[in-house]
């Protein structure tokens, strides 16, 4: 068998309606805050061939300087297990994303630096240039507040 790999299909900047906003602006308390919680932000869309019992999406991130905290590894969350062609929502909860063989899913992630690799736990896979979130995604695995 082959070793697992995955594969980054694209990096989205995704479009944050305006209640979803007020939703955070009451967690953070300020719209600098609010702002800076999502300037950063991205859904990142994957494949996984030959996916074993190693995938955890809590390993799949990046190490990251955030002005005030120690260094630290933001990893995935809020992920969706999509279809095989992305066209269609599984499931939508904390650890739905695994299985063995072929996974299509996307998560969201926070201070994304798009000139750090994303690391997996199959090594590092390299990413896409940021691009407009889809309307597909968009539908799929909207921003959901974190509260």
């Amino acid at each position: 068998m082959e070793n697992p790999k995955i594969i980054v299909l694209g990096v989205y900047k995704p479009r944050i309606p305006s209640a979803v906003y007020r939703e955070q602006w009451q967690v953070t308390g300020s719209d600098a805050a609010t702002d800076a919680h999502f300037e950063k932000l991205v859904l990142i869309e994957a494949t996984v061939s030959n996916a074993d019992e190693r995938l955890r999406m809590k390993e799949l991130g990046q190490m990251v300087d955030i002005p005030g905290f120690p260094r630290q590894f933001q990893c995935a969350y809020d992920e969706a297990l999509l279809s095989a062609d992305g066209g269609t929502l599984i499931d939508r909860h904390m650890k739905c994303v695994y299985g063995t063989g072929q996974l299509r899913f996307a998560f969201y992630l926070h201070f994304y630096d798009p000139q750090l690799p994303l690391e997996t736990p199959y090594g590092r896979v390299e990413c896409p240039t940021i691009q407009p979130v889809s309307d597909r995604l968009r539908v799929l695995v909207p921003y959901r507040a974190c509260t």
